[in-house]
């Protein structure tokens, strides 16, 4: 009963996480209806552009703020160059190009970074566990999942609650209603494809300490937030947070019982999903 109980918290915090990274994926198809590969690209410069800044200025929460800022600013142009050439183009492009430029990434951070591993020291504040009973929980994993329910919550607040938030789900429903109405739609796209790609960076730079940094982490992170956003349904912040909790969870009691299987279950569970509901369990039709 310890360990599951161990598992399960594990479990909650992991799929917290990677439906926090999962989240700006989502966004830019939701919006941008572009299949979003560079968005791994971003999650690792996150992480990378965290350790340099905490080894230079040994301040975490400075590392963080400052790695985000910079990897909004690389989207800005990013979008700017490749990713708006794509708008309203067949999916299958949107794909090879921005996969092409989470490779072109990977290559920069492998000349910056080497191909050595880096990791980043959890703050001290933050050091220790939680113990329930026999089982434990490092009080870092609980801060993750902490700013991963209250990221949540706030891009919620703008989706629904806010007049950008408004036009986005009008652009949704219908690009050419809000272009009518004399809203400049590229410019909500822009917005839209930043701060997704500014979510994937935060959640680069708080993950780190979890994590060992290495060039690969863009590629291998994206596979995990292709499953947990096909599992929840592209176009659904809700169906996100489920999906990861739903991946989390699944992971987690794989790994007590058959972990060499442990991944392969992840994309086990994706493959049912879509045989039954091919929009995942809350997506946008």
């Amino acid at each position: 009963m310890d360990i599951v109980i161990q598992q399960t918290l594990y479990g909650i915090s992991l799929g917290l996480v990677n439906a926090l990274i999962a989240l700006g994926f989502n966004l830019t198809y939701g919006l941008n209806r572009v299949i979003n590969f560079s968005h791994g690209a971003f999650y690792a410069l996150g992480a990378y552009l965290a350790f340099a800044i905490i080894s230079m200025y040994e301040n975490f929460w400075l590392g963080i703020l400052i790695s985000t800022a910079i990897v909004a600013l690389v989207a800005f142009f990013v979008e700017d160059l490749l990713i708006k050439q794509l708008y309203g183009k067949d999916i299958d492009i949107s794909i090879i190009v921005t996969y092409a430029t989470l490779l072109i990434i990977t290559s920069i951070i492998k000349a910056v970074w080497g191909l050595k591993a880096k990791n980043v020291n959890v703050p001290e504040i933050l050091r220790g566990q939680l113990v329930i009973g026999n089982a434990s929980l490092p009080f870092y994993y609980i801060f993750v999942a902490a700013i991963s329910c209250i990221a949540f919550v706030a891009l919620w607040f703008v989706i629904n609650k806010t007049m950008l938030g408004k036009i986005i789900k009008a652009g949704i429903e219908s690009k050419e209603r809000v272009e009518s109405l004399g809203i400049n739609i590229n410019l909500i796209f822009k917005l839209n494809f930043v701060i997704g790609s500014t979510v994937a960076a935060f959640a680069g730079g708080i993950v780190s300490p979890l994590i060992l940094i290495e060039p690969t982490i863009g590629q291998t992170i994206i596979l995990s937030c292709f499953a947990v956003v096909v599992l929840g349904g592209f176009g659904s912040i809700f169906g996100t947070l489920i999906g990861g909790l739903i991946i989390g969870l699944v992971l987690s009691y794989t790994a007590i019982f058959f972990p060499v299987m442990a991944e392969a279950t992840m994309y086990i569970l994706m493959a049912i999903v879509l045989l039954i509901r091919p929009r995942g369990l809350f997506g946008i039709e």
